[in-house]
Order: structure tokens, then sequence, then C-alpha cells
């Protein structure tokens, strides 16, 4: 199984984890008689008649059951994988990719119909996704587009893995599920063991499978941007001047990227960038807002293995031209009075990244997004 772990610390971990949320799946199902009228009077006292409180309660419940679900359920595909010895079996991991296809429907019908959660993708864009082996590169601004990807390649009928941060072995589902669908989790502290793990990734891609990153590595945030931009104006003027236009995303971390090409040099390389999520920095600006007005548009390119780089230097510039198309798409889609937020104003008007604010039109035009769209 890809990201083997010592049997003392992964049970630990479970020790803790499993029983919590079990524990409050119980007390969020069995005190729903309760917490729906309450959020329903807290609603209408705040005067949201729209009700988000009750939305977000009731997706948050259901959340809780999908992961005791799987809980429940991943010790039975335990046992019918001969006691977990053939776990890395391809009728083994299609039992878990079942599940996990499962979970990931349920929770995109109850974002759409609870939280208003649409999206809006460019024509030509399933033409792009597919076909497989992909490495898929997605922009990451809110918790919410860490299913993107795995949603859009689902409905194609695609698998995905992920490249995931260790922090989200704390969620039992992750860790049971998508451990042994073949998704690794990464530490931030230990490049090399990352390393390891994404040379792993190659073993049983195939022309269904989506390897799906976030270069970013973190969630957008304004301040990040300022901070890192000027960590790199120190460390590599070159790449702080190819950079210096972002407004929209992070610097891409170009380790893990050019692991997976390394990995699977065969494989294209799709990107995937959407707006509509930028405005609500954390879930529960998010919440407050439910159910959204909007959509989430989302549009993606294509980059044929044989168009990519092959020496490491000519592939990170190439990287940030990709993450320069994503930032000029975004700012091109953002919505009215988005800049205007006092959070955007301070990184324009930071003196560190006031290159980083130039004007858009000197980025390079991706050459054709309507072929196409994660993350």
């Amino acid at each position: 199984m890809i990201g083997a772990e010592p049997f003392a610390i992964r049970w630990r971990r479970r020790a803790r984890t499993i029983p919590a949320m079990l524990a409050i799946t119980a007390v969020a199902v069995g005190g729903a008689p309760f917490l729906v009228p309450a959020a329903v009077a807290f609603d209408v006292v705040q005067g949201r008649l729209r009700f988000p409180s009750v939305r977000v309660l009731l997706f948050g419940i259901q959340y809780a059951v999908n992961d005791s679900v799987e809980i429940l359920l991943a010790p039975i595909l335990w046992l019918m994988a001969g006691f977990g010895t053939t776990l890395s079996r391809p009728t083994s991991v299609r039992r878990h990719e079942r599940l996990q296809a499962w979970s990931i429907g349920v929770m995109s019908r109850r974002a759409e119909r609870l939280l208003g959660l649409r999206l809006d993708v460019e024509p030509g864009a399933n033409d792009a996704l597919t076909p497989g082996p992909v490495i898929v590169l997605c922009r990451h601004v809110n918790i919410v587009d860490a299913s993107l990807p795995a949603l859009l390649y689902q409905r194609l009928g695609y698998r995905t893995r992920g490249v995931i941060m260790a922090e989200l072995l704390a969620d039992p589902g992750f860790d049971l599920i998508y451990r042994r669908t073949g998704s690794v989790f990464i530490p931030r502290d230990n490049a090399p063991q990352a390393r390891e793990l994404l040379h792993h990734l190659q073993d049983g891609t195939d022309e269904t499978t989506a390897v799906v990153i976030f270069p970013e590595g973190r969630l957008f945030r304004p301040e990040l941007l300022t901070r890192f931009m000027s960590k790199l104006t120190d460390t590599n003027p070159d790449r702080a001047r190819r950079l210096s236009g972002l407004r929209h995303v992070l610097p891409p971390r170009p380790g893990g990227v050019l692991a997976l090409l390394d990995s699977i040099p065969h494989a294209d390389l799709v990107v995937i960038a959407h707006a509509g999520l930028d405005q609500f920095a954390s879930f529960s600006d998010l919440a407050k807002a439910v159910p959204l007005r909007d959509p989430i548009h989302v549009s993606a390119w294509r980059i044929p293995a044989a168009h990519i780089p092959s020496d490491p230097g000519d592939r990170v510039a190439w990287l940030d031209q990709q993450w320069v198309n994503v930032d000029r798409w975004v700012h091109e889609r953002k919505p009215p009075g988005y800049c205007c937020s006092p959070k955007r104003r301070a990184v324009r008007e930071s003196p560190v990244p006031r290159r980083a604010h130039l004007s858009r039109d000197r980025a390079t035009d991706p050459g054709g997004f309507a072929n196409r769209c994660q993350g």
C-alpha cells in the first residue's frame, strides 16, 4: 500500500480519531431534532431568512454520517481483502473506490442543494480532462475546492489519486479509505519521504487515472502571497520576477510537481482553474453566504507530455507560467469589488508585492482556455 507508516503511529492516531468521529455523528444525528430548530431560531433572530445556519448544520451532519459509514465499512472491506493481505490488489482497490465515489457523490449533491454550490464548466472542458493518465494541477483557495478535481473526474468515470497533506489523516475517512485507493499523505517537514511517496504513485496508473496535486501547498491568502513573494525576492529573484504579477494565487511549489513528472513521464498534464470561492477566506465566511447565488466557474487546459520541458530549470519556469495563466484567468472573472476588500487592498499597497500587482497585460495567454479545465 502506498504511504505505509509504522503500525503503532497509525493506530495511536486512529484510537483517537475514530471514536471521536463516531461520537460526533451520534450526537449530531441524535440531537438533530433539537439542533435544527435552534439553528432556525438563530437565523430568524439574525434576519437571515435563507437559513444559512440550518443549511450548514445539515451539510455537516451529512459529512459526519458519510465519515462514519466509511469507518464502519472499512473493517468489512479489510476482511474481504484477506484480513488486509490483498488491500492493494485491483479487486480490493475497486471496492474502496466505489465507497469513495458514493461519498463524493452524496456530498456533492448536498453541497448543491443545501449550500448552492454549482459548477459552471466552460465548453470543451471535459475534452481537456481526458484521456488519462494525467497529472492534474488545481488552485487552492477554499477547503471546498479540494474535492473539485475528484468530482469532475468522477463524473467522467475516472478514478483520482490525491497528493494530500498528512494533517488530513486526522479525518478517519481519509485515513481509512483514501489511503487504500492510492492517495498519498505528504509530511510537510520530510522532503525525502515525500519524494519517495510520490514516486510510488506511478504504480497502477492507467488510462482512467488522474493524479491530483495542489501546487500552492496551502490555501491562498493575501498575506501569504505578500510573505512568499518577499521570500522569493530574497532567495530566487528570477522566479520572483516571473511571478511578480500574481494577485489571486500563491507561487507554486515545484518540488511535488517535478517529482510527479519524473514518476509518470508519459502522462499529460491538466491545469484546473476556478473562480467563485475567492471572496470566502474561510468556511465560516462561506457558511454565512449560503445558499450561494452564483456558480463556481471552472476551466482548464491540457499540456501534452511531449510539450513539457525535460530540464528541471526549464520545468520550473514552465510551471510558473502555468500559474501566471491561472492567475490571469481568475482575475478576468473576479466578482465586482473583489480587489477592493481591505485585505486585498493591504496586499496591493504592501511595499513588497508592489511589483506583484503590475498590469496583467504582460502575461502570456495560455493559448486556448476553451480547450479546457480541478482541484
